[in-house]
């Protein structure tokens, strides 16, 4: 029998947003619904450094804008280390993006914990 996870508790979660009040808003969720936040990053070589020093990442939660910043380097490591990801956006969808970005998990700015919750355990939990 395999060990499956079924619930969020306990999964470490990276937090890579370069607003700080969203940021902790986020980790604030996150603690509410029995995660242990890990960051956060607010630039593209610190989420980099968090990924490659973790001793475990269950997933991420990337903000798509790092100052203006290409998260493109973030999602390379990510995909080397086979760690999933959901991006946190408050901008329109688009198509014309790579294809990494367009066939990731979505999470639209504003979110409630709900939301959030969703968008873990389809993402985090049920990828286990």
């Amino acid at each position: 029998m395999t060990d499956m996870k079924t619930s969020l508790e306990g999964l470490q979660i990276l937090v890579v947003e370069d607003e700080v009040l969203i940021a902790m808003d986020i980790e604030d969720m996150l603690l509410d619904l029995k995660c242990e936040p890990v960051g956060p990053a607010s630039t593209v070589e610190a989420a980099i450094e968090f990924i490659h020093s973790a001793a475990k990442l269950d997933g991420v939660l990337l903000d798509m804008n790092l100052h203006g910043k290409s998260v493109g380097p973030i999602i390379e490591e990510l995909a080397k280390k086979g760690v999933p990801f959901v991006l946190v956006t408050g901008y329109a969808w688009r198509d014309d993006g790579p294809s990494e970005i367009r066939a990731a998990p979505r999470l639209n700015k504003p979110f409630t914990v709900g939301t959030l919750s969703k968008a873990l355990t389809s993402t985090f939990v049920n990828s286990i």
